[in-house]
């Protein structure tokens, strides 16, 4: 049994989950406590030593984000982390995932699918587990907790979590050791696939993935000296590239591809593993290194086999700003017509093609809203038109409109409009 806590400041919530819990996974999860913010759940963790918690990005006294990083500096990356959160926030999400945590998942659209799914991914991390990070002051001097405490480094860099400004940013850098200075950055994302007759993790198929990586590492390293591979899960690692500012961009996209096709040579020749590349774009800006790392995954969702090595300006030519603006366009035009289903996030990139993590950033960056939000402000317009018509009520509007219950609907439409959707009524018919 493994122990799993929850942390919410509401207390629906908490009963939501542990009724989803015993439902599902009675046999193998044990809810051993629920607490209502960081605080209360920090002295639960010190005591009791939960293998996973459930934890509210958003709460009073200390945020889940806040506990996530405490018990990952304490206590290394178990206990395994699911972060919750009432609506999408991606920025948040990524310095969720850059601390470690398993998963990240939105209230609205949790399912005991996908609360499956995260707790999958909480159980091989605390099968897998490793011991708490060496922090620098703890013990200064080793290699291995520089080389750590680099890897944090470009992690944060890579998921755009750091909350330093640029100046201190380039000054941790330098006490690392890795130089910023009139640089272009491009970001890689590398997927290793293993052959397996089935689809678990067992000691042998781990062996390959862990010398893949090595390997990866050690022939990149020698084929361009000013290059960072960095581990991001199992079958994912991300490898940042350094350029001299005034090196030409087609000249080091070219360099990095042939860097890359040499590796991926080398790697299936010795094991039976294959390798697939995305490639973003290349960039001036430290901050800018995010948007190529999104590029990079957008990327890697249109290679295979027979294309290895996918580069995200080949993609979208030349003209991007056009071409994204379009997307966006489309986009919306597919909301607007699914508006009976769940519209998630992850359905909406799959049929574009794209990754969901660059999407999300795209449609925020278009449109100067959330992708979650987004869908249930038209939703909300929706059903004002609906709930006004008369013929309906409110439980089957909620049905109508993809809503899982008219609780979560009533609790959106207040979110949105600032009412519940009875005072709506009610306000438009006194009118």
């Amino acid at each position: 049994m493994y122990r799993l806590l929850i942390v919410d400041d509401e207390p629906l919530v908490q009963i939501g989950l542990k009724t989803m819990l015993s439902k599902e996974h009675s046999d193998d999860i044990e809810v051993i406590a629920t607490a209502a913010n960081g605080k209360e759940a920090w002295e639960i963790i010190e005591k009791e030593k939960p293998d996973i918690v459930i934890a509210d990005i958003r709460m009073p006294v200390m945020t889940g984000l806040e506990l996530l990083q405490k018990s990952n500096e304490k206590f290394g990356n178990v206990p395994a982390f699911i972060i919750l959160s009432a609506y999408e926030e991606f920025d948040m999400a990524r310095e969720a995932l850059s601390w470690d945590a398993v998963d990240y998942l939105v209230k609205i659209e949790l399912t005991p699918k996908t609360l499956g799914v995260a707790l999958s991914k909480a159980i091989k991390r605390i099968e897998n587990s490793n011991p708490a990070p060496q922090r620098l002051e703890m013990s200064a001097g080793t290699g291995s907790s520089l080389d750590d405490l680099r890897q944090k480094f470009l992690l944060r860099l890579i998921f755009n979590s750091s909350h330093l400004s640029d100046e201190d940013m380039k000054k941790e850098a330098t006490e690392l050791g890795v130089d910023l200075e009139k640089k272009k950055f491009t970001v890689v994302y590398g997927e290793i696939a293993v052959e397996s007759p089935n689809a678990e993790v067992v000691p042998e198929t781990l062996d390959i993935y862990t010398s893949s990586l090595s390997m990866a590492k050690e022939i990149l390293s020698k084929h361009h000296n000013l290059s960072r591979v960095v581990s991001v899960d199992l079958r994912h690692f991300v490898v940042v590239f350094f350029f001299p500012e005034d090196t030409d961009t087609l000249i080091a996209m070219d360099e990095i591809t042939d860097a890359l096709d040499n590796a991926r040579t080398m790697i299936t020749g010795y094991f039976k593993s294959t390798i697939t590349f995305g490639v973003g774009s290349a960039v001036t800006k430290t901050k800018d290194i995010a948007v190529s790392c999104d590029e990079a995954l957008t990327a890697l969702a249109s290679s295979d086999e027979e294309n290895p090595i996918s580069r995200f300006d080949q993609i979208v030519g030349n003209n991007r700003r056009s071409g994204k603006d379009k997307l966006i366009q489309t986009i919306q035009e597919y909301i607007d017509d699914n508006l009976s289903g769940k519209v998630q996030l992850n359905e909406v990139a799959e049929a574009f093609g794209l990754s969901p993590a660059y999407l999300s950033v795209l449609f925020k960056k278009t449109m100067e809203t959330g992708f979650s939000e987004y869908v249930y402000t038209k939703k909300i317009e929706k059903a004002k038109e609906m709930l006004l018509s008369g013929d309906m009520k409110i439980y089957e509007v909620a049905d109508a409109l993809g809503f899982e219950s008219a609780y979560y609907f009533s609790k959106v439409f207040k979110k949105v409009d600032g009412h519940s959707p009875r005072d709506y009524i009610r306000s438009k018919i006194d009118i």
